[in-house]
């Protein structure tokens, strides 16, 4: 049980939206895993996509990254 409550006070539960029309919520253990797995998804021709999420310290962040993220070599084929 104890381990349990570790795992879930380390995943990450994070509110993407382009400001448009594209909005999801994600559960992940890494931030930049999630935003990888999302950029797929997103409408072509997006730039940038505003996240909110409360960090592992309990503050609540709110602001917007830059996507694609990932070696450009990878992301092209």
């Amino acid at each position: 049980m104890q381990i349990e409550n570790i795992k879930s006070r380390r995943m990450l539960e994070i509110k993407i939206t382009d400001l448009k029309e594209f909005s999801e919520i994600k559960t992940g253990l890494s931030f930049k895993k999630i935003i990888k797995s999302v950029q797929n998804i997103l409408p072509k021709g997006t730039r940038e996509v505003r996240v909110e999420y409360t960090n592992r310290k309990g503050k609540k962040i709110a602001r917007m990254q830059k996507v694609p993220i990932g070696r450009k070599k990878k992301l092209r084929s």
